[in-house]
């Protein structure tokens, strides 16, 4: 019997309620710094940086390699102390007909720096949305009308090498909802049911190799 999915409202209410959690998080770390690491003369932490001097950096998450996930990511910096992240997570391998592995996601993150982009300490959140097509075995495991869906928040430290290279660590929590079909693994296999599932905990894993572009001194 098929598990009955969360209200759309409900799901909206969850992940409205992490975001808001992690902004409070973020605006109290930015009020707790010294003053002279909040602003510089007449900057705001918040002031646009001019292009010239923005952070900007890609990346690849040799954990997610690992699990033969590839994957590359974006990070730009869009205020003095705050850059967006968007990774891109993929798998196309259909080994044979027991057993595929497809798919696709994408887990946008806003990251608040304690010094400034691309350098030190980080905190985040981020949501993210995916979709999949796993055979293995017996079953086939499918997302039905919509992606499954979610959102954290996490903690990183990026450590430079040299003026354009660095790793970075990160480490996330959060939520994920997803509603999948599972079938017979065969062709034109029949639906055997519907589930849904709510998780609750790690959402993101990173240890990752960083090119970064535009460095500010």
């Amino acid at each position: 019997m098929a598990t009955r999915l969360i209200p759309s409202q409900t799901l909206r209410n969850i992940i409205s309620a992490l975001f808001s959690a992690c902004m409070i998080f973020i605006t109290t770390i930015a009020n707790a710094l010294p003053p002279s690491d909040k602003a510089i003369g007449n900057i705001s932490p918040t002031a646009p940086v001019p292009t010239a001097n923005r952070y900007l950096a890609v990346k690849t998450n040799l954990a997610a390699w690992a699990g033969t996930i590839m994957n590359m990511a974006a990070d730009v910096q869009i205020t003095k102390h705050v850059s967006v992240e968007l990774p891109v997570l993929w798998c196309p391998w259909h080994i044979g007909s027991q057993h595929a592995v497809k798919t696709f996601v994408i887990q946008p993150e806003g990251r608040y720096w304690l010094s400034k982009p691309g350098r030190g300490h980080f905190f985040g959140i981020h949501a993210h949305m995916g979709w999949f097509n796993v055979r293995w075995n017996r079953d086939r495991y499918q997302d039905t009308d919509r992606p499954f869906v979610g959102a954290g928040i996490s903690y990183g430290y990026l450590l430079p090498f040299n003026e354009h290279w660095a790793g970075e660590f990160t480490l996330g929590a959060g939520y994920a909802n997803m509603k999948y079909d599972t079938y017979y693994n065969i062709d034109n296999g029949a639906c055997i049911d519907t589930h849904t599932r709510n998780y609750w905990g790690i959402t993101r894993v990173g240890l990752s190799i960083v090119y970064r572009f535009n460095l500010k001194k």
